[in-house]
């Protein structure tokens, strides 16, 4: 086990990351130009409406009611400045507390860095970003070598499987699953990992507990009223949760 110190300064350093998780999720907003878009969206849905506002005038018909544009929010908000250092720090020095500091010690913990900016985005954006994902997955392939319970096959595999999977998902649900998804979850099956033996299906045990993680606290939200039924929940918190458990779990 760590020293009481070095826990201490892992669960800092994580809520340090964190923080700079939230910078850099500001940053990607700017760069993917996301708030430029939503306002050219904005124009079209208004013309749209009022396009069908002026139709239905001509036609001497009662126009339909128009739903208020639902803005999304930009920069820095409580998701940068509180949750992803809280998140950081807590994900951090759980693995802290749980696994002897060395190289196995800080890949997880990078993982956990990666999924912390994941989850601040999806549930900003509802959005994965490619610039992401893409490279973490080679980055996951290439240190599959020295991460605990890992080879570059089970990471290989791992990835391709539970990418193809959600890919099954978009195509059988029409989108409802999004392909972000699935590239984040060839991210969650190259650090989990997967193969032929019971020993090495990390990557099924994370897919299915972020099921069910997703399943608990989507309905938490229902009846809590948070969410309506047909309100979309972003799905890459969960799919996150699972896998970081997994690894908190080990192989």
């Amino acid at each position: 086990m760590n020293a009481p110190l070095v826990i201490a300064g892992v669960t800092v350093a994580g809520g340090v990351v964190g923080l700079g998780s939230g910078w850099l999720a500001v940053m990607l907003e700017r760069f993917e130009k996301l708030e430029e878009e939503e306002h050219q969206e904005r124009l079209d849905y208004e013309r749209d409406i009022a396009e069908e506002l002026s139709r239905a005038t001509t036609a001497g018909e009662e126009p339909g009611a128009a739903r208020p544009w639902a803005g999304e929010r930009y920069g820095w908000t409580w998701l940068e400045r509180w949750l992803s250092p809280a998140l950081g720090a807590i994900g951090f020095g759980a693995f802290a507390v749980h696994e002897v500091f060395g190289s196995g010690l800080l890949i997880h913990l990078l993982w956990i860095a990666i999924f912390v900016q994941v989850v601040n985005f999806d549930l900003k954006h509802r959005l994965i970003l490619n610039l992401i994902t893409y490279p973490s997955v080679l980055a996951a392939v290439v240190l599959s070598a020295w991460s605990p319970g890992l080879t570059v096959t089970s990471a290989i595999i791992g990835a391709l499987g539970v990418a193809a999977f959600f890919f099954i998902q978009n195509l059988v649900s029409r989108g409802s699953i999004g392909l972000g998804d699935a590239k984040l979850g060839g991210l969650v099956g190259a650090v989990t990992g997967a193969g032929p033996t019971a020993a090495h299906l990390g990557a099924v045990y994370a897919v299915v507990a972020g099921v069910f993680i997703g399943g608990a606290a989507a309905l938490v939200l229902l009846v809590t009223r948070v969410r309506k039924l047909k309100d979309p929940i972003p799905y890459g918190p969960f799919l996150c949760a699972g896998a970081a458990l997994i690894l908190y779990l080990g192989p």
